[in-house]
């Protein structure tokens, strides 16, 4: 018995999960004073964002991973994309999107929290993982 409700409760979990890594596409409003000033309000798509200025970036997924991203305090699950062709835009202001136009994006993570969602950014080849340092963090709300 017991048995059967641990996994029912981790079927639970894995569902809650799956839910809000699938439930990240829309419109999201610039929370963090980094997001308002770089991207502004964002839409997510499945292969693509489209930041406050107009700037969209294609993007494919790239699988996901639970662990603490970003500022995130507990694990999340984070939707892994890989964009296409790698960039570092110029946004808003003459901001770019991670700051560092010699070593373009290559890999953003969504990962959401609360009833909020983080955007995650990352330079290189490696494909990131939780722990891996990113070239910038922006907040957003629904």
């Amino acid at each position: 018995m017991k048995t059967t409700m641990l996994t029912a409760a981790v079927l639970v979990c894995g569902l809650a999960q799956g839910v809000a890594a699938a439930d990240l596409e829309g419109k999201w409003e610039a929370l963090s004073n980094t997001a308002t000033s770089i991207t502004g309000n964002i839409q997510v798509a499945e292969d693509a964002i489209t930041f406050g200025d107009g700037t969209r970036l294609g993007m494919s997924a790239d699988g996901s991973a639970t662990g603490k991203w970003g500022d995130h305090h507990d694990p999340v699950e984070g939707a892994i994309y890989r964009l296409q062709p790698p960039a570092d835009p110029a946004l808003l202001n003459g901001n770019h999107f991670c700051g560092m136009p010699d070593n373009k994006v290559t890999y953003v993570v969504l990962a959401p929290f609360d009833s909020g969602l983080s955007l995650l950014v990352y330079t290189g080849d490696a494909k990131p993982t939780p722990d891996a340092s990113s070239c910038a963090i922006y907040n957003y709300a629904r």
